[in-house]
């Protein structure tokens, strides 16, 4: 997996608000999301794809009518469960990296491409960021989040997850979502949701 990490993620921004928050790092915010040009795509990839609806419409197969058969399961069961189940059913799908699946190096893909053919840490990500708001959870509390892992020397990424004000992070890599004070191995890059984005700044010793 690799990302490509720009100057614009630090320069140019201008922050809407500070605040001490994930992997214990202090976040800066801006209103926008222009300047990461990957999750605009995909996110315009997504709208066009409208995988819901597209189900509702009864025009899924596969792992997608699955996908939206689970989605509806899940309706009627509390958030903390519907966080948990989310993470774990969609970390069934098969690993595969970009360049083996797409013959590039870097690809976001959409929830349904994600289905159908699997993917890497950030599609993941992605699949569990589209679910949980189908689901109804506010994108307030939903950051697809890239980071470097320290152990691996890799970088990576993950969904952060707010609930009840805590931090949850659902990794490919884990079995179970686990709160983002566990996981100091990880240091974040950057984060996004559908509105905003947030870079990271190490606190002062």
């Amino acid at each position: 997996m690799r990302f490509t990490l720009t100057a614009l993620m630090v320069v140019g921004i201008v922050p809407s608000s500070w605040a001490a928050g994930l992997f214990g790092m202090i976040e800066i915010k801006a209103n926008s999301i222009e300047s990461i040009p990957k999750w605009v795509d995909a996110l315009g990839r997504m709208n066009n794809e409208n995988l819901l609806a597209k189900c509702r419409d009864g025009q899924c197969q596969g792992k997608q009518e699955d996908w939206h058969a689970f989605v509806q399961r899940m309706r009627g069961v509390g958030r903390y469960e519907q966080m948990v189940q989310v993470h774990r059913w969609l970390n069934r799908n098969k690993y595969i990296e970009d360049i083996d699946l797409w013959g590039r190096t870097d690809y976001w893909a959409t929830p349904g491409e994600f289905l159908t053919l699997n993917g890497d840490c950030e599609d993941y990500s992605i699949a569990k960021y589209y679910t949980l708001k189908a689901l109804g959870w506010s994108d307030a509390d939903l950051r697809l989040v890239v980071l470097r892992d320290t152990v691996r020397n890799i970088a990576h990424a993950v969904l952060a997850v707010n609930y009840n004000g805590e931090n949850y992070i659902l990794d490919n890599l884990a079995t179970e979502p686990l709160q983002d004070k566990y996981l100091r191995q990880y240091t974040p890059y950057y984060a996004v949701n559908a509105t905003s984005r947030w870079v990271f700044i190490k606190p002062l010793e």
